[in-house]
């Protein structure tokens, strides 16, 4: 995995507030100001960023665009997607040619998502042949030339012009930065609609993409996929054409464009072979991207390492400036802050991770976002691993903690500061970092790769799709981690306490460690196997794993010597609290023999703490009759008249305190092989066994077919006291057969 050696130093600090995260850009933060972020807060600014940008949409709509009807009836194949941007008139003029197939018989109208603030000037064929539309709000409903049957194809092109909504502060801006105009978009998660007219849903990917962008000779325009060629127009403009021949969602189409300066470097992925890396950057900027933005290649090779080679290979990678906040994944170019956070390393290689995550493979719905977030949250980790080692992973992966409420599958997708709050970046990224602890690295790599590698390349991708996958990898059944941790609020609060005592009769230690999950939040227990790590001395330590997926419960061990510490989770695998206390007073959960019905049982329950002054009682569940629980010493005893499994509570409380502790039992009693006393085996107690023993004992007669049935007075001895027994029982009101011994 590993290419190359670097150095960086992470240091965790407190997580800042949003509004921290929006001052901290101020202008008077030279561009080479050095920033030591928590990983935490670099993702704190990155959906701050994006959550601002789109609640200005929301505060216009009131809520999040709804799905067209028909929307599911139709697959897009292609746009060719012709700008004119004018900066003057904050003006954008448009031609765009959606190519579909049908997906049902008979469609005759389609809705593409296109904000009304725009103007449509006419919706025509190739031809020239005007079609019936209406707009309203971010709706257009097309009437088709004719009826499509299912797999035909049907094409149209909407001609319009505007200025997008609310001055651009959506997904398209025209903004200026030092008197010099910057125009860009940003359209995730649903603002590609209001500069270009779309499916706009992330689960409709269009096959390929033609570009074409005319703007003011003195700006520079950056977009995806491969660049072609640009035209100069006579008129003081030129063309600049891009083509992308991978599948695209819509939010990731973007356009950059101001007086950038352009350098290029490559990322050499064979000897011999090599891809193109092109940055785009204010030219005040320059020098400082020349030592920042140069980790490309090396942070490419690294996750083709561990993932699979650069998804893009046929185009190109690269980043140009804008003027948001934070940074954006456009597909081949990622838009980048102008500042020091958009040249900074953590964000370079979240933001490339997302070719795979995010980009190559794309959430199906905005519900699950941490399908991208999390995994390019978790990426930074493991590229952090991969350059200075495992002590870095794990520091990284803790500067991520996420300590708060709400789930990683988002409910509720019209409230963006949700969709990008920090739990789709942190805990998200934990739940990848857990799910690598129990599968073990070797499956949770293949994991990685074979996701890469699987149907979903270039497609969507849901959490359930994603569990399966990491099931039939790992062969492991996860439903029980992904429910809870993807669907479950907060995580695990581990109390724990431990004591040992030596058994005389091995001079081994017994060791009981108590561990209670004590959150009341849902759900109340975290079923995970848990690491524990036993420390005998500095030098003498072991770890073993539990699965623990009881809300409280006393494990059991046997070792040489007692442990001077036990330490749950050390290497911090699991999001998690744990707090360890003093022993005080508990059950411990030694298993209960098993007996047999009719014949003598002894067990006891065992209870460890204070003084040793206790009282036992049995207060739920089903005790085999004819056992008795000694509440002085907890020693159950007696003859089971009844066979079969019997669950049961008791308790122990210590005498005069209010220490006291309940646990569960299971006792499984064996049914006898017949009935005591029956000596001749026939199902019945009567003279005739009498008459079967005397012949037995006095006159040669068969020996009994089950002894023990032969023995009621359970003397491990059939003699002439057995028969007195029986008469004493049939005729005398003496005490009932027993299961003998003999």
């Amino acid at each position: 995995m590993k290419r190359h050696h670097y150095s960086i130093l992470i240091k965790t600090i407190f997580i800042l507030t949003l509004f921290a995260c929006t001052n901290i850009f101020g202008d008077n933060l030279l561009p080479d100001t050095p920033q030591d972020l928590a990983p935490s807060q670099i993702h704190a600014i990155m959906g701050n960023a994006k959550a601002e940008r789109l609640n200005q949409f929301l505060t216009a709509y009131k809520t999040a665009p709804a799905i067209g009807y028909n929307q599911i009836e139709y697959d897009v194949i292609y746009y060719n997607i012709d700008l004119r941007v004018d900066v003057p008139s904050t003006t954008l003029y448009g031609n765009v040619k959606m190519s579909a197939k049908s997906l049902v018989d008979g469609l005759d109208t389609v809705e593409v998502d296109f904000d009304a603030t725009m103007t449509i000037d006419s919706v025509y064929l190739d031809n020239g042949s005007l079609l019936s539309y209406s707009h309203s709000g971010y709706r257009v409903t097309v009437a088709l030339d004719k009826s499509y049957n299912t797999d035909s194809i049907f094409s149209f092109i909407i001609r319009y012009h505007g200025t997008p909504a609310s001055g651009g502060f959506q997904g398209f801006s025209f903004d200026w930065r030092n008197s010099v105009p910057v125009v860009s978009s940003l359209s995730e998660p649903y603002l590609a609609r209001t500069w270009w007219p779309c499916k706009d849903r992330p689960d409709d990917k269009a096959d390929s993409l033609d570009i074409a962008v005319t703007c003011d000779t003195a700006l520079f325009c950056a977009s995806n996929g491969t660049f072609i060629d640009t035209v100069r127009n006579g008129d003081g403009t030129w063309t600049f054409q891009y083509q992308v021949r991978y599948p695209i969602t819509t939010y990731l189409f973007s356009v950059a464009m101001s007086n950038y300066r352009v350098w290029k470097d490559w990322y050499h992925y064979t000897p011999t072979d090599s891809m193109e890396i092109v940055n785009h950057v204010y030219p005040d900027q320059y020098a400082y991207s020349l030592s920042h933005w140069n980790i490309t290649p090396y942070a490419i090779g690294v996750f083709a390492d561990i993932f699979g080679e650069y998804p893009f290979l046929n185009e190109k990678y690269g980043h140009a400036n804008f003027e948001w906040g934070g940074g954006m994944e456009h597909q081949t170019v990622t838009s980048m802050a102008g500042n020091w956070f958009g040249f900074y390393e953590p964000v370079v290689v979240h933001e490339l991770s997302h070719q795979w995550w995010g980009d190559m493979i794309t959430c199906n719905n905005w519900h699950e976002i941490w399908l991208n977030e999390g995994f390019a949250s978790y990426s930074e980790a493991l590229y952090y691993e991969v350059k200075n080692g495992t002590a870095s992973y794990h520091s990284y992966m803790n500067g991520m903690a996420f300590t708060g409420g709400g789930t990683i599958y988002i409910y509720d997708t019209t409230s963006v500061n949700i969709i990008f709050g920090s739990i789709v970046y942190d805990k998200a990224a934990w739940l990848l970092h857990m799910l690598r602890h129990i599968v073990g690295d070797t499956d949770f790599f293949a994991i990685l790769q074979t996701y890469y590698n699987s149907i979903y390349k270039y497609d969507d991708v849901n959490s359930e799709q994603f569990k399966n996958l990491c099931e039939s990898i790992s062969g492991e059944e996860l439903d029980y981690f992904f429910d809870e941790w993807l669907y479950g609020t907060y995580y695990p609060q581990y109390y724990y306490s431990f004591r040992s005592e030596l058994d005389p009769s091995d001079n081994k230690y017994w060791t009981f460690l108590h561990l209670e999950q004590v959150q009341s939040t849902t759900p109340p227990v975290f079923a995970m196997p848990l690491d524990l790590k036993f420390t005998f001395s500095p030098t003498d330590t072991f770890t073993t794993v539990i699965f623990n997926d009881v809300k409280r419960q006393t494990y059991i061990f046997k070792n040489d010597n007692p442990p001077s510490d036990i330490t749950p989770d050390p290497m911090d695998w699991i999001l998690k609290s744990r707090l360890k206390l003093s022993w005080t007073y508990y059950l411990i959960p030694f298993p209960l023999d098993s007996g047999q019905q009719y014949s003598p049982y002894t067990d006891s329950i065992i209870v460890r703490g204070g003084s040793g002054t206790n009282r036992f009682a049995v207060i739920s569940g089903t005790f085999p009759p004819g056992l008795v629980l000694d509440s002085m010493t907890g020693i159950i005893s007696g003859s089971p008249t009844a066979s079969g499994e019997f669950d049961f509570m008791i308790r122990a409380n210590e005498y005069l305190t209010n220490n006291q502790d309940s646990l569960n039992y299971h006792l499984s009693i064996e049914s006898a092989p017949g009935v005591p006393g029956d000596a001749n085996n026939n199902g019945l107690v009567n003279i005739q066994d009498i008459t079967f023993l005397i012949n037995y004992l006095y006159k040669s007669g068969p020996p009994p077919p089950i002894p023990g049935l032969a023995d009621p007075n359970n003397s491990c001895t059939i003699n002439i006291q057995d028969i007195t027994y029986l008469i004493n029982y049939l005729y005398k009101g003496g005490p009932a057969p027993l299961f003998g011994c003999a």
